[in-house]
């Protein structure tokens, strides 16, 4: 995922991003139509401002209605990145999808410290014909490794409502929950040598953009730009984190004692909780790594080991 946002040309800026964002503007209160009640804000003025910034194409970046509007054009897509990065801590974004059809789009949800060997986190959803399912995938890098992909339909509509999608992350387990409902968890094994993300300050990236190779049916279909703008709505962040300082990079090493989130029932995994991980894999798993053998003749090691 920062892989692909790095590729992108970052341009749009000054008086000529001025005008693109004043025009883009206008263009959604003429579809959206008059209604006195919608509120437009430039993101500067926004309450996002505080938290995060404009990582490229400012002018598809929308406020409306103090909800945060990323949309994906023919010309481009667009993300926003957090001003901080963090060392452990709770994550969490409200997210309703693109309508309609969205084939071809990738919407993002992720956190991740960039670099060769880098440590990240993603929920990326992808986008589909209208009326199809919409799968969520999710993935871990510890170290620069990666490949843990998993694949869920959601169990409901992600596009007509928000739904809260959230990391958990302390120095021994991570852990990713839908509405409330873990999906995964990905606990500490160094002892056993296998990597886990405990050293390296994370950014806060949302993101929306086209991905037609590979996105809707493995490519099979691609993007139909005569749908665009594709626009995907984020509000109701929370972050409660330690802010990581490059120049003090063991500040934040050892969570104080009292912090909730590295409370016993986050660095381990209650019986309540291996309940809910069990009915996502019931009844909406749609792909693996795991037990993907063509890919991985022998799992990774935390495939196979118990959860703690």
């Amino acid at each position: 995922m920062a892989a692909a946002m790095r590729s992108m040309v970052l341009n749009s800026t000054g008086v000529m991003g001025f005008l693109m964002l004043s025009c883009c503007a206008m263009m959604m209160m003429m579809m959206k139509g008059s209604d006195a009640q919608t509120t437009y804000t430039t993101f500067a003025e926004s309450q996002y401002s505080n938290q995060f910034f404009i990582a490229w194409e400012p002018s598809n970046v929308w406020v409306v209605n103090d909800i945060l509007e990323l949309a994906v054009t023919e010309a481009s897509g667009t993300a926003v990145q957090s001003v901080n990065t963090y060392l452990f801590g709770y994550f969490r974004v409200g997210l309703k999808l693109v309508p309609n059809d969205s084939a071809g789009v990738l919407t993002a949800f992720y956190l991740s410290s960039g670099g060769n060997a880098h440590d990240e986190f993603d929920f990326e959803f992808l986008g589909n014909s209208s009326g199809q399912p919409y799968v969520l995938q999710t993935n871990i890098f510890a170290a620069g490794v990666g490949g843990r992909e998993q694949r869920i339909n959601l169990w409901f509509d992600p596009r007509a409502d928000f739904h809260t999608y959230t990391v958990i992350w302390n120095p021994q387990s991570l852990s990713m929950y839908v509405d409330d409902v873990m999906i995964r968890v990905f606990q500490n094994h160094e002892n056993e040598g296998q990597a886990y993300p405990h050293s390296q300050g994370v950014g806060v990236y949302s993101s929306s953009f086209e991905a037609s190779s590979w996105v809707t049916q493995g490519g099979k279909v691609p993007i139909d730009y005569s749908q665009a703008p594709f626009v995907s709505s984020y509000s109701n962040y929370g972050i409660d984190s330690c802010v990581f300082e490059a120049t003090s990079p063991t500040a934040c090493s050892n969570p104080p004692a009292g912090t909730w989130w590295n409370a016993q029932e986050y660095q381990s995994v209650p019986s309540y909780r291996v309940t809910q991980l069990q009915w996502v894999m019931t009844n909406y798993m749609m792909y693996n790594y795991c037990t993907d053998t063509a890919r991985y003749p022998t799992p990774p090691f935390e495939c196979t080991a118990p959860l703690f």
